[in-house]
């Protein structure tokens, strides 16, 4: 019977292959199965649903039982006549398993316990107080390590909140917890044969009020801090384990030390307690390389590696400033001793010698991926997060990665243009850029691809001071992420599908539970488009829900050159000869009610509009609006936010301008003045010098030097011209003793006004 069952299986896959290429919208289900066939034939349960007796069903009572309970009203219990039955051996593939529901009950079939436990919460999510949604599934998860990291070093989360973090992310089906637990703000694991890493290193005295970058600095004056006993630990552990979720902690070395530091000076190249930090960066003290602090780090290492089962152990190593080893006589001797180079290679010497530790312990060291400077160690696994590149060398060394890009998978960025998004570190990452996350790189051949293991979603908790920031940050972006890592892409539905998904499946179900969530992906999208029959910009507004009424009113705050009605389906700027600030709200009715706002200002001028030609192209992380990054009207605030800045990861940038745009050959200009950023702990420095070049007729060039006054270079000149090239000199390296030291600083610029 089961081989009958097997052969008409295959051949649903062509029906099934066929009805998910023609879906319209998203399923019930997220993250989207591979295979979902739905149909009329739901089975009721009468509010009980029986479990056959098996090894795997007082672990799956444990984790269910509750929930059928607490959001349906349902008893989940175990019984010799099952409504709900299990068959085994199905596949091969990992995490593999089949549901099909009727009007007779549920069968489910798995290869492992992975499997069950994803069926489990599917069928969870196809559950409601009457029913079972009928329908085939077939689905397992296109990647093997789907990870999401919580940093509880910057800020502690108690275990009870640990645990409800790990609820939502076994339901989305992730299965890997990277826990963040040691920084320079705070250790949180207790070591118990160096008691004083959390009686010391595990409270600061103070905390950091507002923006890193705000100045003067202010503090809080509150001592802040806890951690978790081994005991504890081991519970979190086991918890994770009961709902399929591996949790690998990290241990940072040896930079990022502050807090063990604070409680052991030893173990430092000074020898000095500058206490653990109240504020964030990256500070030059970290572990000293000699042979007593390599073996206190084994001892650590020891110790965790009893704690927490998983195969692999992930040690940091990002972030590490090297002035101190410069200068340090032991570290110079380990140099010597080992016949290194440098201090790069110093460092590839640590985490080597922490690698060949784990291995006799049998496990597996994972690292940033500046663990690749000075040679990567041998069985070395490398998590990528500044670009996809470190991950592309390791992959071609054959070494695993987890793909972790910043402008994809960084969860403390910015979500939102809007004025009301709670403070954050930096950066923009709205939830359409997450869910067009793939972190398999194109550069990569079909064997090196292998190597790639999945990706990772990762919360730094600077700014997130509580759960429900971490929720607000994390909801619904983990969703997208949990999509990403699930879903094979052809079986993925469209962003505006999966957006009103979201709206008819998910955020009834975190109101239901109380879980902090952020609507920006129902603010309305406004798109800026080159308008080029009279230079200038067009404004629209892009929504994912087609019952809404959108348009542009009038921002009262501000007088316009033009009154714009409601509900103008676009708006035109154009170009004036003084800079105006102009001011319209996007707005979203649904039956009649406001539902969303998003306020846009634009700074009209000359260069209003025009596309500039960038000879040194800005990152793809920081593009707003392309060519028209600079010439957009939009001029960047502080705390900064990506999405109001052009970023540069060039020591030079160079563009130019040409003002020939349908207005004649020449313009009479008079101030030139181009927006500047200087944020250090965000390794974004402001350019040393801004060279403008003007022309008649792009043969005969005039140079000057712009002056800086606060924010902007300026030039003022009464010309007439055609022409303009800019050239913006940044550092070439950013000093010793900075955040970032040793790398090219990011130059990030807002807006180039050009005025009459």
């Amino acid at each position: 019977m089961r081989k009958i069952f097997y052969f008409f299986s295959f051949s649903l896959f062509a029906l099934i292959l066929i009805t998910n290429s023609t879906l319209a919208q998203h399923s019930i289900l997220f993250p989207q199965p591979q295979y979902f066939v739905p149909n009329a034939n739901s089975f009721e349960h009468g509010s009980v649903l029986t479990l056959p007796e098996s090894p795997e069903t007082k672990t799956i009572l444990k984790v269910f039982a509750p929930q059928f309970l607490s959001m349906y009203g349902i008893e989940l219990k175990q019984g010799t006549e099952p409504n709900v039955r299990f068959y085994t051996g199905v596949s091969q593939k990992r995490g593999f398993h089949k549901i099909t529901v009727n009007e007779k009950g549920i069968e489910i079939d798995y290869n492992d316990f992975e499997g069950l436990n994803y069926a489990m919460q599917t069928l969870l999510q196809l559950t409601n107080r009457l029913n079972v949604t009928g329908g085939y599934i077939e689905d397992y998860p296109a990647f093997n390590y789907r990870g999401v990291h919580l940093d509880c070093a910057r800020h502690f989360f108690t275990v009870s909140e640990v645990k409800s973090f790990l609820d939502e992310m076994a339901r989305m089906k992730f299965n890997t917890f990277h826990w963040h637990l040691t920084d320079d703000q705070g250790w949180r694991i207790e070591i118990k044969k160096y008691p004083k890493l959390t009686s010391v290193g595990g409270w600061r005295d103070s905390t950091l009020i507002g923006h890193f970058s705000k100045t003067p600095v202010e503090y809080d004056h509150v001592k802040y801090g806890g951690f978790y006993t081994q005991e504890e630990a081991k519970e979190i552990v086991a918890y994770a384990k009961e709902r399929g979720i591996e949790v690998i902690p990290e241990i940072e070395m040896p930079g990022h030390a502050m807090a063990a530091l604070a409680a052991y000076p030893e173990l430092g190249c000074t020898g000095k307690n500058l206490g653990v930090s109240g504020t964030w960066g990256v500070f030059d003290d970290v572990f000293c390389t000699k042979d007593e602090t390599l073996n206190f780090l084994k001892d650590v290492l020891a110790e965790v590696a009893e704690i927490f089962p998983s195969k692999t152990i992930h040690v940091g190593g990002d972030e590490t400033p090297k002035v101190r080893w410069e200068v340090c006589e032991k570290c110079q001797a380990q140099i010597k001793k080992h016949n290194l180079h440098n201090e790069h290679e110093l460092q590839s010497f640590v985490i080597t010698e922490m690698d060949k530790f784990l291995q006799s312990k049998g496990k597996v060291l994972m690292g940033w991926d500046e663990i690749l400077e000075g040679g990567l160690a041998e069985n070395a696994q490398v998590m990528s997060w500044r670009g996809t590149e470190g991950g592309i060398a390791a992959a071609k060394a054959k070494h695993n990665v987890v793909m972790t890009p910043t402008s994809y998978c960084y969860f403390d960025y910015y979500q939102s243009g809007s004025a009301g998004e709670p403070l954050a570190i930096g950066g923009y990452l709205p939830l359409e850029k997450v869910y067009d996350f793939d972190p398999v790189p194109e550069e990569l051949t079909p064997e090196e691809q292998k190597y790639i293991l999945g990706g990772q979603a990762n919360l730094w908790t600077e700014y997130l001071g509580t759960m429900e920031a971490v929720q607000y940050h994390a909801f619904p972006r983990l969703v997208a992420m949990s999509e990403v890592l699930w879903t094979k892409k052809e079986n993925r539905v469209s962003y505006n599908e999966f957006v009103v998904g979201l709206n008819d499946f998910v955020f009834p179900y975190f109101d239901k539970k109380g879980i902090t969530y952020s609507r920006a992906a129902f603010e309305p999208k406004v798109n800026w488009v080159h308008y080029a029959e009279f230079q200038g910009v067009r404004l629209e507004i892009d929504y994912p829900l087609e019952e809404a009424r959108v348009g542009f009113e009038r921002n009262r705050e501000f007088e316009l050159n033009e009154v714009v009605g409601l509900f103008e389906p676009v708006v035109y700027i154009q170009p004036t000869e003084t800079d105006q600030l102009q001011a319209y709200d996007a707005v979203v009715y649904i039956d009649d009610k406001l539902a969303g706002k998003t306020t846009v200002k634009v700074h009209s001028h000359l260069a209003l509009g025009i596309e500039l030609d960038f000879e040194t192209p800005p990152s793809g992380k920081y593009n707003i609006h392309d060519d028209l990054g600079l010439t957009d009207g939009v001029v960047g605030s502080k705390p900064w936010k990506g999405n109001q800045w052009l970023g540069f990861e060039n020591d030079t940038v160079k563009f130019a301008i040409d003002f020939n745009t349908g207005f004649g050959k020449k313009r009479k200009i008079s101030t030139i003045s181009l927006g500047t950023l200087d944020d250090p702990g965000s390794w974004i420095y402001r350019p040393k010098q801004v060279w403008i070049e003007y022309s008649t007729n792009g043969k005969k060039w005039t140079k000057v030097e712009a002056k800086l006054e606060g924010d902007h270079f300026v030039f003022s000149k009464k010309l007439n011209i055609r022409y303009l090239r800019f050239t913006v000199v940044n550092n070439e390296f950013i000093p010793s003793g900075f955040p970032g030291a040793g790398f090219t600083p990011w130059t990030f610029l807002d807006e180039l006004i050009i005025t009459r």
